[in-house]
């Protein structure tokens, strides 16, 4: 039976605001895409980018790197495999004075998303 979209009541904190949903980052679903965090912020963005993409393609091919926000990056790889080894060799790795945070991207990246509609165009015109 629906709740008729309505919230529960245990989705509310004591003052009636909504709970902010704490993610459990251990049961995300593997992707290509990796989510860093705890990345020093006093380093060069465009030095952190360069040193991301040589510590992290030794594990696969990195297709896409994402550091705007400070201490953040989004690495995209080719194959969910690269990226799920690259997770379990990395994690807790110091880098740049820094002990690394790891997890798979709540979100799949835009680029995979694109080329896999791209895919699909091609096996439906076979």
């Amino acid at each position: 039976m629906s709740d008729g979209g309505k919230r529960k009541n245990d989705d509310k904190n004591d003052d009636g605001s909504l709970k902010k949903i704490k993610l459990d980052p251990t049961h995300l679903k593997p992707c290509q895409t990796l989510y860093i965090k705890n990345l020093n912020d006093k380093i060069n963005p465009k030095v952190m980018k360069h040193n991301l993409y040589l510590l992290f393609s030794t594990y696969g091919d990195v297709i896409q790197i994402h550091n705007r926000k400070r201490g953040q990056a989004h690495i995209v790889f080719g194959d969910v495999d690269s990226s799920s080894l690259a997770l379990r060799s990395l994690q807790s790795d110091v880098f740049f004075d820094k002990p690394l945070v790891i997890n798979y991207s709540i979100n799949e990246s835009s680029i995979i998303t694109r080329l896999k509609r791209q895919q699909e165009i091609i096996e439906n015109e076979e």
